[in-house]
């Protein structure tokens, strides 16, 4: 019998949730409450990039996909975690997600971007607040290669998982997601 283990690797949003220097600030607002209303609804103010994200293509090309078109099919699937110091993936692989250091984030320089981009991935994972520079960006996602950001990685060791990391199907250049790690193992 097989069991499953399920690690979520999103971060928390909140207010005190780590922004990129010049984006909005996450402000969750009690709109309406139980006590007042009968029912609560709470206003979220927030960038389309804050907390755990996805970065579609048109964050940085124009007429790139949005968040909505990203086919389910490239945020569901077989994905290998690596960490950076240790950034070799096996042949075939089309989902990367990178584990920095405490020291060292999980940046990608623009030659890794471009060696990602020759292996066919069509999606890169980190747990740094940037997967690198304005180039990195460009060469990943003008060639249509999904960028999650931000992921907490701190409960999950290298090696294959099954990556699910849903954006809200929302026309914007990006989306918060809520994104876990799947692994299968053997019982007996």
């Amino acid at each position: 019998m097989f069991k499953i283990k399920i690690i979520d690797i999103t971060r928390e949003l909140n207010s005190e949730t780590r922004v990129y220097e010049g984006d909005p600030h996450v402000r969750l607002e009690k709109f309406f409450t139980v006590d007042n209303y009968g029912y609560a609804v709470t206003k979220l103010t927030m960038g389309s990039h804050s907390g755990t994200h996805i970065d579609a293509p048109a964050h940085v090309v124009a007429g790139g996909k949005t968040a909505r078109e990203i086919p389910l099919s490239t945020l569901i699937g077989d994905a290998v975690l690596v960490y950076k110091k240790d950034f070799r993936i096996p042949r075939g692989t089309k989902r990367v997600i990178l584990k920095g250091s405490e020291e060292t984030e999980g940046r990608l320089s623009e030659k890794s971007a471009r060696s990602l981009v020759d292996a066919g991935v069509c999606l890169i994972g980190t747990d740094a607040q940037s997967i690198g520079n304005d180039s990195v960006h460009k060469i990943l996602l003008s060639e249509g290669i999904v960028v999650l950001e931000s992921l907490d990685l701190s409960k999950a060791e290298p090696g294959q998982y099954i990556l699910c990391a849903l954006p809200l199907k929302i026309d914007t250049d990006g989306s918060p997601i809520r994104a876990c790690l799947i692994r299968e193992w053997d019982e007996e």
